[in-house]
């Protein structure tokens, strides 16, 4: 009988501990939250759960009415990739690991490079060319699952208006989640 994984035991209170190689390669996090289910009947099935993916309509209303508003590409995404937009370009693109770190560490981080900041490289396989860069992160009950982005690429930056925007529907979002 051929193994198909590594063998861990299971403790009195019931736990078993995800291996260091695999938490890394599927970028589970101290908090991350995993869907434990059964399938055919003996089998254990985890897999990564985003309370983001149940807000997909009001993520889609919310980018719409964030662009409306500031007039620059929106995205909004759970902890690894981008969920809603303004353009569809930027759907299910994946957040570059500093992008994710940034939201994990639930700041707002604004950069402008007219104020001399180095601009992130947002996504997996690119995307540096943006002047100014906002993110907001979504937070509930502490945790950050997710983030609000703002990204301008010409000379034209948001305000802080757009700051308070973003936070004010970040919060929104937040509330959604029962």
């Amino acid at each position: 009988m051929e193994s198909k994984g590594i063998v861990r035991r299971v403790d009195e209170l019931g736990r078993i501990v995800l291996p260091r190689e695999m938490r890394k390669m599927l970028n589970v996090r101290v908090g991350s939250k995993l869907e434990i289910g059964v399938v055919d009947g003996n089998k254990f099935l985890l897999t990564k759960y985003s309370d983001m993916v149940s807000l997909k309509e009001y993520s889609d209303a919310v980018a719409s009415a964030i662009a409306v508003s500031i007039e620059h590409d929106v995205l909004i995404s759970d902890m690894e990739k981008v969920l809603s937009s303004n353009k569809k370009k930027y759907i299910n693109k994946e957040l570059s690991d500093e992008v994710q770190e940034l939201i994990y560490n639930k700041e707002i981080v604004i950069k402008k490079q007219d104020d001399g900041s180095e601009m992130l490289e947002f996504f997996v396989n690119g995307g540096k060319d943006y002047s100014c860069e906002l993110i907001v992160p979504i937070i509930k009950d502490g945790d950050a699952i997710g983030s609000i982005i703002i990204l301008c690429m010409e000379n034209k930056c948001f305000d802080d208006s757009s700051v308070k925007i973003c936070k004010a529907f970040s919060k929104y979002l937040s509330d959604q989640i029962s």
